[in-house]
C-alpha cells in the first residue's frame, strides 16, 4: 500500500510539474521539439542530454508523461525547505559536481529497478561556453547493465538564452532533437561504440550553430557576470581586469573595450581592443594561454592567484559563512591560502598532486577536494573559472577535450 501511495503521488507530482512546463516554460523559451518520429518509450528508461542551463531538467523531462528521476548537482539541494521539498517530490536526487559519484550511481540503479526513468547529464555541469563538454566515462557502463531504452537529447538554444553567470534572459528559440535506442539496439553496442554514439548525438557547440545564430535572441546581452568567466585580456594580457557594463566588456588595465551581441559576439570598440571573435573563441584563447603558461612554469611559479578571496566554511543550508579572507595561489606543486590578518591560523597548504574534484559552484565559488575535506573559495568580482582552468590543463584535461570524454 506504501509503494501504491508513493507511486500514485510520484504521478499527480509530475503531472502538476509539466503542466507549469507547458504554460510558463515551453512559451519563455519558445521550445520546439524536432519531430524525428520517435516516441519516448514505457519506463523504465535512461535518458541523457547535453546541459546548459538550471532549467534544462524540466525542458527535456516534461516531454515524458511518466515521472523521471533526475541526477541534479548536490547544491541544489542546500537551498530553502521549499527548494529541497520540491526537488525531492519531483523525483531529483544529489550528485557531486564534476566527479564521479558511485553513491548517485547506485541510487541511479536502484531507482531503474523500481520501474522509474533516470535522467542523466553526462557532462557533471553545465557548459561553459556554449560547447558540450567531455562527458564522464561510465555513464555508458551503467545504461549497457540496465539492459534498458536509451533516450538521447540534444537542446539548443538554451545557453544562448541562459548562460550560466548571467541574471539575464534573451527569448529566441530551443530546440529539443530527441534520438531512443531500444535495449536491443544499446545490447548490440560496445561500451565503447555506446558512449561515442552518445557523444555524437548531444554534442554542440551553440555559438556555431547555424540555426541559433538566424535566430534573433532578443534581451539584454549578458555582459554583466562575464567576469565570472572571462578574466584575461586579449589586448594587454593582464589577469583578472575584466570589467563589464551594461553594454559592454572593458579591461580596467589597459582601456580595450568591446560590445557584445546577443549571440556572444564581440567587436572592438576602440583601438586598444583586439579582434577576439565570439565568446567561445575567447575561451579557447584562455585555454591557449592556461596551458602555455603551465608548460613553461617552473614548480616555484606562481602560475595564479587572487587578493581579497573569502575562504568559506561548508554547510548544509545553501549558506557559506567566511571563515578567512585572504590570498588564493597556485603553482604547479602547490595550492596555498594565506589570511590577511597575518596570522596562520586557516592557512592552507595542499600539493597539488593530492587535490581532485574541481569545479565552480553557484557562480562565484571555486570548490575542490583534498582527503575527503571540501574546501570552498569565493569570489566577489573575479573568475573562480579561472581556478577550474588551471587545475584541468594540470591534470591533463587536454586529452579529453580530443577524445570527447574522461
Amino acid at each position: 500500500m506504501k509503494d501504491r501511495l508513493y507511486y500514485l503521488w510520484r504521478y499527480f507530482f509530475w503531472f502538476v510539474s509539466r503542466i507549469f512546463c507547458f504554460v510558463y516554460l515551453r512559451p519563455k523559451f519558445n521550445l520546439k521539439v524536432v519531430k524525428t518520429g520517435v516516441k519516448i518509450p514505457k519506463p523504465p528508461f535512461i535518458m541523457v542530454s547535453n546541459h546548459a542551463t538550471f532549467f534544462d531538467p524540466w525542458l527535456i523531462g516534461h516531454l515524458s508523461k511518466y515521472p523521471i528521476s533526475i541526477m541534479m548537482n548536490e547544491e541544489g539541494f542546500k537551498g530553502s525547505n521549499f527548494i529541497k521539498w520540491y526537488l525531492k517530490n519531483v523525483g531529483a536526487y544529489p550528485k557531486k559536481k564534476g566527479e564521479s559519484d558511485i553513491k548517485a550511481m547506485k541510487y541511479t540503479i536502484k531507482t531503474l529497478k523500481k520501474g522509474f526513468p533516470v535522467l542523466i547529464f553526462p557532462e557533471g555541469q553545465t557548459t561553459w561556453d556554449g560547447e558540450t563538454q567531455p562527458i564522464f566515462a561510465g555513464v555508458e557502463s551503467i545504461i549497457k547493465g540496465s539492459k534498458l531504452p536509451l533516450v538521447m537529447m540534444n537542446i539548443s538554444g538554451n545557453f544562448i538564452s541562459k548562460p550560466w553567470w548571467s541574471e539575464n534572459f534573451r527569448r529566441g528559440k530551443v530546440v529539443i532533437t530527441p534520438k531512443v535506442l531500444s535495449k536491443e539496439e544499446v545490447a548490440a553496442l560496445s561500451k565503447p561504440e555506446l558512449r561515442d554514439t552518445i557523444i555524437n548525438h548531444i554534442r554542440h557547440n551553440d555559438l556555431h550553430d547555424e540555426t541559433m545564430l538566424k535566430t534573433d535572441f532578443k534581451g539584454p546581452a549578458a555582459t554583466m557576470g562575464i567576469n565570472r568567466f572571462l578574466w584575461k585580456c586579449p589586448a594587454c594580457l593582464s589577469d583578472d581586469t575584466i570589467t563589464p557594463t551594461e553594454s559592454t566588456v572593458d579591461c580596467s588595465e589597459c582601456g580595450a573595450s568591446w560590445s557584445m551581441d546577443t549571440h556572444f559576439n564581440f567587436e572592438p570598440l576602440n583601438e586598444k581592443a583586439v579582434k577576439i571573435g565570439n565568446l567561445h573563441d575567447w575561451s579557447l584563447w584562455h585555454k591557449a594561454e592556461v596551458k602555455k603558461q603551465i608548460s613553461v612554469a617552473t614548480d616555484d611559479d606562481v602560475l595564479t592567484q587572487n587578493k581579497g578571496v573569502d575562504y568559506c566554511d561548508v554547510t548544509d543550508s545553501g549558506e557559506y559563512p567566511v571563515i578567512k579572507t585572504g590570498t588564493l595561489c597556485l603553482t604547479k606543486k602547490e595550492l596555498s591560502f594565506k589570511p590577511d590578518d597575518g596570522t596562520d591560523e586557516h592557512a592552507i597548504n595542499i600539493p597539488v598532486e593530492e587535490i581532485n574534484d574541481y569545479v565552480f559552484q553557484l557562480k562565484t565559488i571555486f570548490e575542490c577536494r583534498h582527503k575527503g575535506c571540501v574546501y570552498k573559495f569565493r569570489f566577489a568580482d573575479k573568475s573562480p573559472m579561472k581556478w577550474v582552468f588551471y587545475f584541468r590543463y594540470l591534470n591533463d584535461y587536454a586529452k579529453a577535450e580530443e577524445q570527447g570524454f574522461m
